[in-house]
């Protein structure tokens, strides 16, 4: 049952308060009162635009709960006795909205809170795109690494990847070299999913993928040996390349050798 007083003596309004917490969550607004008393009525308010209905109510140490009128707040409201503090189980996004508690007394205090509830980020997928062979020496010590590595006989390879998650409210898809932030991408279309591409060169690094909002993130890691496999068969190709070029160097110099002597002979 809901009582107002009338005629009291003072009104103070608190700064609105900005509140950001996960679907799935249990979620305590606090009154501001540390011991209730027998004469304080404590009121419950929200909207999604103005706090402008009552969803609970303590008065004379009776606590009453009016979510009957929207089923998404059904049995999810509850108050502490002792501190008039509203509480919130499993709360969902379309709890997000404006609270406001009034304190009456002698005198009237309210609280308003900014409540916005954010789902939790997908795990982002990382897929291979292609894998492709760059066996120009140029190319390679561009990229910090020679075509064809003395150690390993590995051609140099540039990786492309894909990065992709669901997208939900303020989330971003990033990807990230050790600790570095490479590229970002968000999109306010919801009905999208975020997804990202990568090239890379360099394997000494760790790449991950990072699907985050204000509260939650969630992060993949390459993994080399799947999404960026490394072909033989370019290996075999730029070895025989590499045969042929010293086969053809060791040929010309044997030919400038001979060349050499025979002028040397007839002079």
């Amino acid at each position: 049952m809901v009582s107002c007083f009338s005629g009291v003596f003072g009104v103070k309004t608190d700064v609105m308060k900005t509140v950001v917490v996960t679907e799935g969550d249990d979620v305590t607004l606090h009154a501001g009162v540390s011991v209730m008393k027998d004469d304080v009525q404590i009121l419950w308010m929200f909207g999604r635009e103005n706090s402008d209905t009552l969803i609970a109510e303590i008065y004379k140490l009776k606590i009453y709960i009016f979510d009957s009128h929207a089923s998404v707040m059904k049995g999810k409201l509850q108050m502490e006795s002792q501190t008039g503090s509203l509480i919130i189980r499993n709360i969902s996004s379309v709890l997000s909205g404006l609270y406001k508690v009034q304190i009456i007394n002698t005198t009237t205090k309210y609280r308003r809170f900014n409540l916005t509830v954010y789902a939790r980020v997908s795990l982002p997928v990382i897929e291979s795109s292609s894998v492709v062979s760059v066996c120009q020496t140029s190319d390679c010590q561009k990229s910090t690494a020679s075509c064809i590595d003395p150690d390993k006989s590995l051609p140099c390879e540039v990786c492309a990847v894909m990065c992709s998650a669901d997208n939900g409210a303020d989330v971003s898809l990033s990807w990230f070299k050790n600790n570095e932030r490479l590229n970002q991408t968000s999109s306010p279309d919801l009905n999208i999913s975020l997804s990202l591409s990568l090239e890379i060169k360099e394997r000494n690094n760790t790449y991950y993928c990072v699907a985050a909002n204000p509260v939650n993130n969630l992060t993949t890691q390459l993994n080399f040996q799947e999404q960026c496999q490394q072909h033989t068969d370019l290996v075999h190709s730029c070895n025989f390349t590499e045969a042929v070029i010293r086969l053809v160097i060791s040929a010309l110099v044997s030919v400038a050798t001979v060349a050499i002597l025979v002028y040397d002979f007839r002079s």
